[in-house]
């Protein structure tokens, strides 16, 4: 099997994290498996998964673009052409999975050299409307028609993510979310207790604090407003990137950098209201899946891929709040923190189960061979 990612491996992201979990499971199924994509991931990150060295190729360097209130580091040219049809050629593919395979870098490079059946999984949602209309994707829509012909089997990782597949592609995916190892986990929970970090309560942010649409200016203002009621609470940010230079002395958040995983999973299992006041963008919320397994309540924003993730039979598993309103952020915190909802430990775990890699690897499996199916029928 071939996995092929647009982004670049050498900043961990949310796409990039998922086609190597996904590798990573296939391995273990005993599937042989090769990654492409820009970048490198490094070799340590590929033994911790279980995966040999050999089986990732880079296609090179990349280049930062704009994108969906991020910025997507991608890899074209002619450079990078070549490079994707050695490694199309180095291997006889039964199947070759792409991400986002419209974006152009690696994914819409194999799509139009591959000769196997496909299988292609659309991950964003496209929230910014200057984006939407932007002239990178005007001109990936013009190209999408004939590309999109080439898909054997669509999938989306969300009902945001299929509704962008529909308007901008005219492709109508099956819906497989992310996948997460949630028994490593669920293994960091902390010992029962007044609070998860110990003898004072903990909030956390994960992710990258310096993209203005991961709401980190509301996290702070978050923090300021809860430690009214909770002097001694304890504020923990873990991603890339320095400490703002403005930031107020008197908010005591601790900066703890990007770990790696095991490190990571370890403030997860401690921290009693894991908060997400993103602004846009977020077609999944793979990391409230993560918090959930770990035993974190969410707070999070409203967006439409959050509601999706943290919805259960009997609704809401934890607080959402109107995007931007800090205030109704800050009382999910506090409503969080004085034990409100004392069941929803057991919900999210169970919710987040249902996209353990065990749940979502054997349904990309069936799209694979429906995949060759519909090859071997043509």
């Amino acid at each position: 099997m071939g996995l092929v990612c647009p982004y670049s491996f050498s900043r961990p992201g949310g796409v990039q994290n998922h086609v190597l979990g996904l590798a990573s499971w296939l391995r273990s199924q005993g599937h042989v498996v090769h990654i492409l994509g820009p970048g490198h991931p490094g070799r340590r990150t590929l033994e911790s998964l279980g995966l040999p060295p050999e089986c990732f190729t880079s296609t090179g360097m990349t280049v930062p673009v704009p994108a969906n209130g991020s910025v997507a580091r991608l890899g074209f040219g002619l450079g990078a052409a070549t490079r994707v049809r050695a490694w199309l050629e180095s291997q006889y593919f039964d199947v070759i999975h792409l991400h986002e395979p419209l974006t152009p870098s690696s994914s819409l490079l194999a799509l139009w050299n591959a000769d196997r059946p496909l299988v292609a999984t659309f991950h964003s949602c496209f929230e910014d409307s200057a984006f939407a209309d932007s002239v990178v994707l005007r001109a990936a829509r013009r190209l999408a028609p004939s590309s999109v012909a080439r898909i054997d089997e669509a999938v989306a990782v969300s009902q945001a993510a299929a509704g962008a597949a529909r308007r901008y592609w005219q492709v109508d995916p099956a819906i497989i979310g992310n996948g997460v190892e949630t028994g490593r986990l669920a293994a960091c929970w902390a010992p029962p207790g007044r609070w998860r970090a110990g003898d004072h309560p903990r909030i956390c942010f994960l992710g990258r604090f310096g993209e203005p649409r991961k709401g980190f200016a509301l996290f702070t203002e978050v923090v300021r407003r809860v430690r009214r009621a909770h002097p001694d609470l304890e504020a923990v940010v873990v991603g890339p990137g320095d400490p703002p230079a403005d930031l107020e002395a008197d908010l005591r958040i601790r900066f703890l950098g990007p770990l790696p995983d095991a490190e990571r999973d370890a403030v997860l299992g401690r921290t009693d209201v894991y908060l997400a006041p993103n602004t846009g963008g977020e077609s999944f919320g793979i990391v409230l899946v993560e918090a959930m397994a770990a035993g974190a309540t969410v707070v999070a924003s409203d967006l439409t891929g959050f509601r999706e993730v943290v919805t259960d039979s009997r609704g809401v598993i934890g607080w959402l709040a109107p995007v931007g309103d800090v205030t109704a952020l800050a009382r999910g915190v506090n409503q969080a923190l004085a034990g409100l909802g004392s069941d929803l430990q057991a919900r999210g775990l169970r919710r987040a189960r249902q996209f353990d890699w065990d749940t979502v690897g054997p349904l990309l499996v069936e799209r694979y061979r429906a995949a060759m199916e519909d090859r071997s029928n043509l």
